[in-house]
């Protein structure tokens, strides 16, 4: 079995739910804290030690690439001037290396995935959508660890599941499940979004993959259903051939493609940083206690 030693992230979207920012600024560049979206879930890739990443991107997002280019001049400035701890943020993302793809058509995630077909090839990745950042405390294991223990335990493409309930299910790609052992859980079907008296199961799928060799494969004999082809088809027939597999993750998920998403994870990260986490906590105490 060949290991993963590459990862696609997704950023392509238009991001119409933040407009009018996004006119000119790229949703993945929106920050949380101090930090674009996407630095973050570059940054969940530490964990696994993989750096050899392409970023599928919309046409006309420079600035996304400035983000992860060398700055020489504000480098040897930050030096010069004896800034090391602003010269070690500066140049933090210059462990990776990162292949800009451009989506020129927007035919969705899946669309988005054959656009990297080229840097993969017929090798397995990891697949990180750009819309969601998920961080593990202190003794829980990172999403991306689960994703591939459980890949090179089976060799099977493997998904991260989440549970969830009441409305929240109609909002996510959801799994049936055949079985459930040592933290694997074997998948028998997918349906994309089903009304809850429709749903298999509470698990449902989260935006991060381990993506075997042969996905890339099957979505090309797909046809499209309202001009884009469906991730979750691909996933519906491996999981009818005993292909597809799934791990629950521990930590927490923000849906940063959702207003109040966005918000909670500014907060979260607010509290979770030495430098604003006093303050923010008064600032919540005092609201809390006007509503």
């Amino acid at each position: 079995m060949k290991k993963i030693k590459k990862a696609v992230v997704t950023a392509a979207g238009l991001g119409t739910r933040f407009l009018p920012i996004t006119k000119v600024v790229p949703k993945p560049m929106l920050p949380v804290l101090d930090k674009p979206t996407i630095q973050y879930i570059l940054e969940e890739l530490d964990a696994v030690d993989i750096n050899d990443v392409a970023i599928v991107v919309s046409p006309r997002t420079d600035i996304v690439k400035k983000h992860f280019s060398p700055a020489p001049e504000l480098e040897k400035r930050l030096l010069e001037d004896g800034k090391e701890k602003l010269y070690k943020l500066a140049t933090e993302m210059n462990r990776f290396n990162i292949t800009f793809i451009e989506q020129k058509v927007p035919n969705g995630l899946a669309g988005a995935m054959l656009c990297a077909e080229e840097f993969v090839g017929d090798e397995p990745f990891l697949l990180l959508l750009g819309d969601e950042l998920l961080y593990a405390e202190k003794g829980e294991k990172p999403c991306l660890r689960s994703l591939l223990e459980t890949y090179e335990k089976t060799g099977k493409t493997t998904l991260s599941a989440l549970s969830v309930f009441g409305d929240d299910v109609s909002k996510y790609g959801n799994m049936g499940v055949e079985s459930e052992k040592d933290g694997v859980i074997n998948v028998n079907r997918i349906v994309e979004k089903p009304p809850l008296t429709d749903a298999l199961s509470n698990y449902a799928i989260i935006g991060r993959y381990a993506i075997g060799g042969e996905v890339l494969g099957i979505l090309k004999t797909l046809k499209p259903r309202n001009n884009e082809i469906f991730l979750t088809d691909a996933f519906d027939i491996l999981a009818g051939k005993g292909e597809l597999v799934a791990t629950e993750f521990e930590g927490k998920r923000f849906d940063v493609g959702d207003k109040a998403g966005y918000v909670k994870a500014n907060v979260e990260f607010a509290l979770k940083s030495e430098e604003t986490r006093e303050e923010i906590k008064e600032y919540i105490k005092a609201i809390a206690e006007k509503l």
